[in-house]
């Protein structure tokens, strides 16, 4: 259908996840590198405390990196990485060392589901004491092709993927706030929720039905009524802080709650703690997920429609368009098959369509399906 026509008034997401507001200018967004340099997230690992460099071990002794490093395919840090690895990331020594610029470098072994390889890096970089976070990567460790494929998208594009069966985190831009548009619906829900469980209540017949409408639906005007009555940004600034997550900037009530920015890894750490059940009873954290499980199919774009066939997702999209016709288009989620699960949150931005922003997503999307779980 077409985007209706910009309001003059505070703009929100129209019922259909596409919210009529103009885009904001590039000072909300920030602008930090679009490179395959692993970031450090909400929900990302921390490196442990005081790691124990090394200089070289016995071939097949693990080890842990204690930082960002790219491998690279010599002891020298000249030409092309192979790979990009975050802090905590295991890997195995092959017994090999080296020298660059009077430094010791070690060559070692690494793997994830999607790649396997050989590479040397900065023996300052290692650790053999077991760390006490879980791993994280750039998306090119997951698979080199969809590295290659957002270094040319750059800042356009904020992904983070965490795979629970492994416990890896993979980035790219996830730091970097976007807007959020529909997507604002989860953690609208999910302060409502843990307001109503602060007064020992469960949601009435009316609150049910627009909570249904918001998620299901992406009924705007749902959204507004909710929004009215957690307090606007006050009420979700006061339960993200809550649940111990930044990187939601909420807009105030003047402009709308369409016009919040929110990063990937925040996104990505909400969702995490629906999925543990960390945050709402068990009853209410039921009624989150099963709204998130029954979207529309018109609403079911990236996440929904190009995640693994026979996957439970639960999963929320957004987009918004802007005067100038350039759109931004999001989509994140909660993806099982089997033994196999992960969140992911994925945001473009500038895109010249609509249908240009659904490509760019549905294909990450896709990607990260084959890779952890083995089918599209």
């Amino acid at each position: 259908m077409s985007n209706p026509p910009l309001p003059t008034t505070s703009p929100t997401p129209s019922t259909t996840s596409t919210p009529s507001a103009p885009l904001p200018t590039a000072s909300v967004l920030p602008s930090p590198s679009g490179s395959l340099e692993p970031t450090t997230s909400a929900s990302s690992p921390t490196p442990s405390e005081e790691p124990s460099p090394i200089s070289s071990a016995e071939a097949g002794e693990p080890a842990w990196t204690n930082q960002a490093v790219a491998l690279f395919p010599k002891a020298t840090d000249d030409g092309t990485a192979q790979v990009h690895l975050g802090a905590n990331f295991p890997i195995n020594l092959t017994g090999q060392t080296a020298s660059f610029e009077g430094k010791p470098w070690d060559q070692v072994t690494w793997k994830t589901p999607g790649r396997v390889g050989t590479g040397w890096l900065p023996a300052s970089a290692l650790t053999t004491s077991p760390p006490h976070g879980s791993a994280s990567a750039s998306l090119d460790a997951l698979d080199l092709d969809l590295g290659t494929y957002l270094s040319k998208l750059g800042t356009r594009v904020g992904v983070e993927v965490l795979d629970l069966t492994r416990g890896v985190t993979y980035t790219y831009n996830a730091d970097r706030a976007y807007l959020v548009a529909s997507s604002m619906k989860v953690p609208i829900m999910l302060t409502f929720l843990t307001q109503l469980e602060a007064k020992g209540r469960e949601p009435t017949t009316r609150e049910l039905s627009l909570l249904t409408t918001m998620i299901e639906n992406s009924n705007n005007d749902s959204a507004s009524a909710l929004f009215k009555a957690i307090r606007y940004e006050v009420g979700i600034n006061a339960f993200m802080h809550q649940v111990g997550i930044s990187g939601l900037t909420v807009s105030t009530r003047g402009t709308g709650w369409g016009w919040s920015v929110i990063t990937p890894a925040a996104m990505v750490a909400l969702l995490l703690r629906l999925h543990e059940g960390t945050v709402l009873n068990a009853n209410h954290r039921a009624l989150a997920l099963k709204l998130m499980e029954h979207i529309e199919a018109d609403q079911r774009v990236g996440v929904g429609d190009s995640s693994p066939a026979g996957a439970t997702i639960a999963l929320k999209d957004g987009w918004v368009s802007g005067p100038d016709d350039l759109m931004v288009m999001n989509s994140s989620g909660i993806v099982t098959l089997g033994k196999e699960t992960y969140i992911l949150a994925v945001y473009t931005v500038d895109d010249d369509t609509l249908n240009e922003g659904f490509t760019i997503v549905r294909h990450i999307c896709k990607v990260i399906g084959v890779r952890l779980v083995g089918t599209a």
